[in-house]
């Protein structure tokens, strides 16, 4: 009996990663994932993190016949401590170009950066067959630069003061790592009804970044993320 071959094949995506190099970008979601468990990295354990993500709209491609060009995504990943060393902190003051004194990095707002414009540099890693997009700086766009208004509506999320609206508008995996967070479970353990109401999203917008809804027509109800959004890989996702 001749034995049969069979492989599995690569799953088909039409994703490919954002461009390596300096970026024009501005930052259109930021997630608290809460305090979760983290199983990977040099030092595992109960960690909360924060979770940023950059359009770039000077570098597009097509993800979808139906919507043409659309802006990369590039996301980047802290543990929400502000202390001195911190790379959270770190990163907020090279985007901003200045230095926190110890009360200003105590009660810096991180939803406060929603909106804001940048300069993303990105490498490229290779795991297997796949390639990541990695942000490894975060600057002040230059004087004489100019960024286009946000494409992406602009989304802040915490389960600290869950917003049912804006999370089911996150992806299904981003929606999963909250889930299983301190935060989230608190807030499902004392009931729906016993919780504060949601804290209100930021109505005050950086300049030049525009109410999602006057530009982008689909962004008025967006229930559902791009599909290639739900297909990443939930550990290492290429933005």
């Amino acid at each position: 009996m001749n034995t049969p071959l069979l492989t599995a094949p690569e799953p088909e995506s039409n994703y490919s990663p954002c461009p390596e190099g300096n970026h024009i970008a501005r930052c259109f979601q930021i997630i608290d994932l809460g305090t979760r468990n983290i199983t990977t990295g040099n030092f595992p354990g109960l960690k909360r993190e924060v979770q940023f993500l950059f359009e770039t709209p000077y570098e597009t491609s097509v993800f979808d016949e139906s919507k043409g060009q659309q802006p990369y995504y590039v996301r980047l990943k802290h543990t929400l401590y502000m202390t001195e060393k911190s790379n959270l902190r770190k990163m907020i003051q090279s985007w901003l170009g200045k230095k926190f004194t110890e009360e200003e990095a105590k009660y810096f707002n991180i939803f406060s950066l929603i909106g804001m414009t940048c300069q993303v540099n990105v490498v490229h890693s290779q795991k297997g067959t796949k390639t990541y997009a990695n942000i490894v700086s975060v600057t002040p766009m230059a004087k004489g630069m100019n960024c286009p208004d946000a494409i992406n509506p602009l989304l802040c999320y915490t389960p600290v003061s869950h917003d049912q609206e804006a999370f089911s508008k996150l992806p299904s995996f981003i929606q999963d790592e909250i889930k299983t967070s301190e935060e989230f479970k608190n807030y499902m353990a004392q009931g729906m009804e016993s919780m504060p109401p949601a804290q209100p999203q930021r109505t005050s917008l950086p300049s030049g970044a525009q109410p999602p809804s006057s530009y982008n027509p689909a962004a008025k109800s967006p229930a559902k993320t791009d599909s290639f959004l739900d297909e990443l890989d939930n550990e290492n996702p290429p933005f």
